[in-house]
């Protein structure tokens, strides 16, 4: 797969890993006929049982590394586990999970908070 169609490819899977449903957004970007027939094919044949364990994977060491190194976050959580875990979805679905490391996540996660408490 060429450069530019490999970094597409990931830019798809980043989106379909933090959707609400991510079998359902796999399934409309490997029909999505803008996309080229090649990438298209790679999206079809994602297996949907791994996309779904992935997408709980990376929802889950979002959460922990949120929770490692924001204060914020971790006082939220405590004061309203239901509540948080409400604005949690909320930011896993708004922000793209580009952070590595706890402390890059906890920023991300205070622009976030940022941009719904105004």
């Amino acid at each position: 797969m060429a450069g530019s169609s490999a970094i597409r490819l990931e830019e798809i899977l980043a989106r379909v890993m933090a959707a609400p449903d991510p079998v359902a957004a796999l399934t409309a970007a490997a029909r999505d006929r803008k996309l080229p027939a090649r990438l298209r094919r790679a999206l079809a044949s994602c297996d949907v049982d791994g996309v779904r364990l992935t997408a709980l994977l990376c929802a889950k060491l979002r959460f922990e590394r949120l929770l490692r190194a924001s204060d914020e976050a971790e006082w939220l959580f405590n004061r309203d586990p239901a509540a948080f875990s409400e604005l949690f979805q909320r930011y896993h679905q708004a922000v793209p999970p580009t952070a590595f490391f706890p402390a890059a996540e906890a920023e991300l996660f205070r622009r976030f908070l940022a941009t719904v408490t105004r």
